[in-house]
């Protein structure tokens, strides 16, 4: 009996082994980063400020009781609750712009007259807890359009926002998606450019980010507690990179074997495949990773963003 006690203890621990190495034996992209935020009333603050007194002069000041209420954990809502300058209570409605979880997934193919097309699926988990609202995507091209645009706004993000200040920003508004990917849903969008892919950074927002429901002006004190942009949940994926037209081969390898460890970060390559293409790249051997990202497509053992940089590089 002790003996089959033993058996079987050994027999589940081959069997947690094996089933942990499958586990990382093919890639999985990982959800776009969210930081962790908690909105709390605040304690310090100063009166509000209402006008001033005739005789001395000094302002006169009331206090406005700003605070957060939480409304709806899941869904990311909160009510910004103060008294106004007519003494009745006033109510804004803000919604977190991170109250999804959504995995961006990148593939490049060639068209006829020589431009790269990049469609990016964009899958909003079941554990999300609103629509999607927002995508922008990274570029660094002169000539990054859209394709097939659906309808709705798209812009470009301004460069005097620091978050978007590198590069090119391409920004497919709350029109564009109208509520039209709930949890469980998804939805794709293409860019084209003429420039070959590489690894850019992509930020999405989910909800209705308006402030409504207020016929005042919100207090400083809760305005300044606001995140922006900060907020949006943000990870990586490929966009056009003209700057790789005029690598060498040597320059192109370097530029893999450095975004190596952020490919592993995003879950587009598994650790065997990681080690591999390191081996081969530091030996100078890129037409080794050329020739092997295909299988390792196939595999599973690298994702289409991995494989899509690798064969721009030929």
């Amino acid at each position: 009996m002790r003996q089959l006690r033993a058996d079987l203890a050994f027999l589940l621990i081959i069997a947690s082994c094996s089933s942990a190495t499958h586990g990382q034996s093919r890639v999985q992209r990982v959800p776009l980063e969210k930081q962790q935020r908690e909105y709390r009333s605040p304690v310090n603050y100063a009166p509000r400020e209402i006008g001033y007194d005739r005789k001395t002069g000094k302002p006169i000041t009331y206090d406005h009781k700003p605070r957060f209420d939480l409304l709806d954990a899941k869904a990311g809502k909160y009510l910004l609750k103060w008294i106004g300058y007519d003494g009745k209570e006033k109510t804004v409605t803000f919604q977190r712009a991170d109250a999804i979880d959504l995995i961006v997934s990148a593939k490049t193919a060639q068209t006829s007259d020589g431009r790269y097309l990049y469609s990016y699926d964009l899958q909003n988990l079941q554990t999300s807890g609103t629509y999607l609202s927002g995508f922008t995507v990274q570029n660094f091209s002169s000539d990054a359009t859209v394709v097939n645009g659906r309808g709705g706004y798209i812009g470009r993000m301004s460069g005097t926002i620091p978050q978007f200040k590198e590069g090119n920003w391409i920004y497919f508004g709350s029109t564009y998606f109208e509520q039209a990917v709930p949890p469980g849903r998804g939805i794709s969008v293409s860019i084209s450019s003429t420039a070959p892919p590489g690894l850019v950074s992509c930020r999405v927002t989910g909800g209705k980010l308006a402030l409504s429901g207020s016929d005042e002006d919100m207090p400083a004190v809760l305005e300044d507690m606001l995140p922006g942009y900060d907020e949006w949940p943000s990870g990586y994926s490929i966009g056009p990179v003209e700057s790789l037209r005029n690598l060498s081969s040597s320059g192109r390898a370097e530029y893999l074997l450095e975004r190596l460890p952020i490919f592993k970060k995003a879950g587009w390559i598994t650790d065997d495949g990681m080690h591999r293409y390191e081996k081969f790249l530091k030996r100078g051997g890129l037409k080794s990773v050329i020739n092997a990202s295909a299988e390792d497509l196939r595999t599973e053992q690298i994702t289409s963003e991995v494989f899509a940089i690798v064969q721009g590089m030929k």
